[in-house]
């Protein structure tokens, strides 16, 4: 006897309450299942997304060279040196 079959025999003989769960959770299993599928199909259709920088063709050399520009943490560590610099003048 095949899954299938053994399921469509269980169902048969338990209540319509048992039943409506079942169908809830088969539907839920499906639906879960196709969304699987949708973003795989997604994802092999579109090409990785690129940032602005690499479809320009990387960082321009001038800002590598440059007090490391390159790399976030040091831009952002730098702006609010700056800025704290900035507030300690007014005062």
């Amino acid at each position: 006897m095949t899954a299938r079959e053994q399921l469509i025999q269980e169902i048969g003989q338990v209540s319509d309450s048992l039943v409506e769960e079942v169908l809830d959770f088969l539907l839920f299993i499906k639906d879960r299942q196709d969304q699987k599928n949708f973003t795989s199909d997604r994802e092999k259709s579109q090409p990785s997304e690129q940032s602005i920088l690499e479809r320009m063709g990387g960082m321009p050399q001038h800002l590598l060279s440059v007090g490391n520009l390159s790399d976030r943490d040091v831009r952002r560590a730098i702006i609010a040196s700056r800025i704290k610099q900035s507030h300690q003048q007014e005062s």
